[in-house]
């Protein structure tokens, strides 16, 4: 009977309990730095307030600048920082989940009236960048906008898309080639970490800055900047945009783990520090393709062509108490594309296409070495050393079905650059007035390209590439941000380029002034000169005329320069919602075109080395410009909802060597995007989150050249009209998408539920216009349609 009772006894406290942690509020932690936005050292005794909270409950920084709320109720919170003689900072709707600790690292910027409390204007989230330096063109993007933007696919190219003065271009929409204000996409700089890296997507083509699949991770990336033009004097070796990426810091009070599996991919992440009370933390990344590893267990939802991919990222911080802070931080990956064809010609439809087969692998990795250091109360130094590698193969061959099905090579290619890069950026904070940052970077390229291919017109073995060597990139720049006052912003810099492959260099001054006419409007003007060298390969293209030596008639082409100008007013609407408006005008000049006045190729219209492999010798008698008007209306997310419509009007034109102006390939014209979320609370505490996305995308056409179809008849292939470059135009782009999403929060565990449908109509828009032999006529080919990508994660 007593042993009856005390198990009766025992079963009853154990329900009590779990009843009462099912009653129990779940909570979760907020801490951080705050430091200064110029000279980066921390500040004591801010003040973290966090808003609306009953009881007030607040946090002052201590002697690093550090901070700490704890048992904060999960859901969305605003923030409010604040420090005497500094513009205080309210961050809004701050999503704190159950499964993952909230750590911020927030930067002040002095006020130019010393010793006054400024009145809170804005919200900063996503009104300013993190580059203090940026005046116009430029936004900041958060890890959450890459997974809330409908059909962005935790990817920030493809939610980069959604930003004014950013088009969909010629690329097909399932990839995230980036195409701004009408620029080629090979123009966009990528950077990590402070140093540039090579292009961080899948299957991406040589020289191209897009991809159809990110290597970055949604768990390791931190809030970016990401530029459209005008941008400021540090950013070198970029025509067109920037992507100023960031790595978070490990967790260093305690051990955190997510899982996620989806269509696109499988991921692992972990991150805590390295010992109990220390300061130094790891984080790292691993992903798997979904449809590699569903082929493993014997699974092929694909078809015939199956693409394998897996990538790894990481970032190990390591603060020092007297020799500044230290990182290690990499990002790499494979990926391997590959058709077989049946060695059987009655399975054959198509004889043109189906005794083709190809094989096409890709590696790309960056291993790179930071350091900060706090030089004084008012300047410090950043140095970051990374080494990066690309091997590009690609095999493309045909079966012989006369000679027992053996293979027979068609074209043959490796591309291999090995690159070492060391940048170092000194910043010196005056006074609350004057800003200087001068630097320099320094770039080492070990490459050795090498391209053969059939030329079925000639029936002979065709050299492109055969090359092999080293050469440099150096740059220099110096910036200074001098505030008149608290309406008066002014930034003039110079960059410096030197490519020591051939000799030649450019020197592009830069400015930019911001007037702060009243609390809600400000008006902004930036102008300065841009450049980016080409592909190292362009230079070594090879040119082959019977009797004579091989030669390299690019090698000594001149950099291609674009002088930009944009006009910007920005009007706070009210807290939340703001207007911004920017015009502007780019003219290209020192434009490779072909050196034949018959032709009409320029470098404009490629987006990778592809499109301009084959064509004639390049000389730098081209030119371009680009201009139009960019709109963002913007309801930054709070009260649990947001949206955002930007659109884009321009014109993209080229003058090659006939002295004849066409649209570009990239000009579409115009794009309108439409977005917009709502989050609910849901579940019995409402702990949980349910959020519905909508996105609405209507842009121009794709330009393609017409086809000469009596030629093509007679030919048996598609011939161009050549002289009529880009000026077909396809029927407009239009597309829905929409993305639903369901938060789980446990006790320090989070489940996350994911449906992102692109083109959820099913439209079928058209992408290409080709001959077809077979029934001697032209056709069309679509892009996507419907395309699904579910995805789990967990967090805990």
């Amino acid at each position: 009977m007593n042993i009856r009772l005390h198990w009766l006894s025992t079963l009853a406290a154990l329900l009590l309990s779990i009843a009462c942690a099912e009653a129990q509020e779940v909570t979760q932690s907020i801490r951080g730095s705050v430091i200064d936005a110029e000279s980066h050292h921390p500040l004591i005794g801010a003040n973290v307030v966090l808003l609306n909270s009953d009881p007030l409950r607040g946090a002052t920084t201590d002697i690093d600048g550090q901070f700490k709320l704890e048992e904060v109720p999960i859901g969305r919170h605003d923030l409010e920082i604040t420090y005497i003689g500094y513009e205080p900072v309210v961050l809004s709707s701050l999503l704190l989940t159950a499964g993952k600790e909230l750590v911020l690292q927030l930067e002040l910027i002095e006020s130019a009236i010393s010793m006054q409390v400024v009145e809170v204007v804005a919200t900063s989230d996503k009104a300013e960048t993190l580059n203090e330096m940026a005046t116009v063109s430029a936004r900041s993007f958060s890890v959450e906008e890459t997974s809330r933007y409908a059909s962005s696919f935790y990817d920030p190219a493809r939610m980069a898309r959604n930003f004014a003065g950013v088009t969909l271009g010629g690329s097909g929409d399932l990839e995230n080639e980036i195409i701004v204000r009408g620029n080629s996409p090979r123009g966009v700089l990528w950077r990590l970490e402070g140093i540039e890296i090579p292009n961080p997507n899948h299957f991406s083509a040589l020289g191209g800055s897009g991809g159809a699949i990110s290597m970055l991770s949604s768990s390791t990336l931190s809030t970016s900047d990401f530029y459209t033009g005008a941008f400021p004097a540090e950013f070198g070796n970029a025509s067109s945009g920037v992507f100023d990426l960031n790595l978070r810091t490990g967790n260093n009070d305690h051990r955190e783990y997510a899982f996620m599996i989806g269509a696109l991919g499988i991921e692992a992440a972990a991150e805590g520090p390295f010992s109990a009370g220390g300061r130094a933390s790891y984080l790292v990344n691993f992903r798997y393709s979904t449809l590699a590893a569903l082929k493993a267990v014997g699974l092929n939802p694909v078809g015939d062509v199956l693409p394998e991919y897996q990538d790894l990222s990481f970032k190990v911080n390591l603060p020092t108490e007297k020799m500044g802070t230290f990182g290690i931080f990499g990002l790499g990956g494979t990926n391997r594309a590959f058709y077989d064809p049946e060695p059987d010609s009655l399975s054959w439809v198509d004889t043109e296409f189906e005794e083709y087969g190809f094989e096409e692998r890709n590696k790309v990795g960056t291993l790179g070495l930071s350091h900060r250091l706090l030089l004084t109360d008012h300047s410090y130094l950043r140095t970051v050393v990374a080494v990066s590698g690309e091997d590009y193969t690609e095999e493309i061959y045909w079966l012989d079905s006369e000679n027992n099905y053996d293979r027979v090579l068609d074209e043959t290619a490796h591309f291999l650059t090995k690159t070492a890069r060391v940048s170092s950026t000194y910043t010196h904070k005056f006074n609350a007035r004057h800003t200087l940052r001068a630097g320099g970077i320094a770039s080492h390229y070990d490459f050795s390209y090498d391209l053969q291919y059939v030329d079925d017109s000639e029936d002979v073995l065709k050299t492109v590439f055969a090359s092999e060597g080293k050469t440099q990139l150096y740059q220099a720049f110096a910036q200074w941000k001098y505030r008149l006052n608290d309406k008066w912003t002014l930034n003039n810099g110079v960059h410096y380029t030197y490519f020591a492959l051939n000799g030649n260099y450019s020197i592009e001054p830069r400015t930019a002034l911001q007037w702060q006419l009243s609390e809600r409007h400000a008006l902004s003007i930036a102008a300065g000169i841009h450049s980016k060298p080409e592909h190292v390969s362009f230079y070594f293209i090879e040119e082959t005329v019977p009797g004579q030596a091989r030669t390299t008639p690019n090698h000594d082409l001149e950099i291609m320069k674009s002088a930009q100008l944009v006009l910007g007013y920005d009007w706070r609407l009210s807290e939340n919602l703001r207007l911004k408006t920017e015009a502007y005008y780019q003219h290209l000049y020192d434009v490779p075109v072909e050196n034949d006045p018959t032709q009409t190729g320029a470098v404009l219209n490629s987006a990778d080395l592809w499109d301009i492999i084959g064509a004639e010798p390049a000389v730098n008698d081209g030119k371009g410009r680009n201009y139009g008007v960019d709109l963002t209306l913007e309801r930054f997310f709070a009260d649990q909802y947001y949206f955002m419509v930007t659109g884009s009007l321009f014109e993209s034109k080229y003058t090659p060597l006939n002295g004849i102006e066409y649209d570009t390939r990239y000009n579409s014209n115009y794009q309108l995007n439409v977005l917009g979320g709502k989050e609910f609370k849901v579940g019995k505490g409402k702990d949980d989150i349910f959020g519905i996305n909508l996105k609405l995308l209507l842009a121009g056409g794709n330009r393609n050249t017409p086809i000469d179809l009596a030629a093509s008849i007679e030919k048996g292939e598609t011939v161009w009209v050549e002289d009529q470059p880009w000026t077909i135009k396809n029927p407009d782009y239009f597309r829905t998408d929409i993305g639903l999403s369901y938060k789980i929060n446990g006790k320090h565990i989070t489940h996350t539920i994911l449906l992102d449908v692109q083109n959820v109509t099913n439209r079928q828009n058209i992408y290409f216009s080709y001959y077809d032999d077979e029934d001697q006529r032209i056709e069309t080919y679509n892009q996507t349609g419907l395309f699904p990508n579910f995805n789990y994660r967990i967090e805990f």
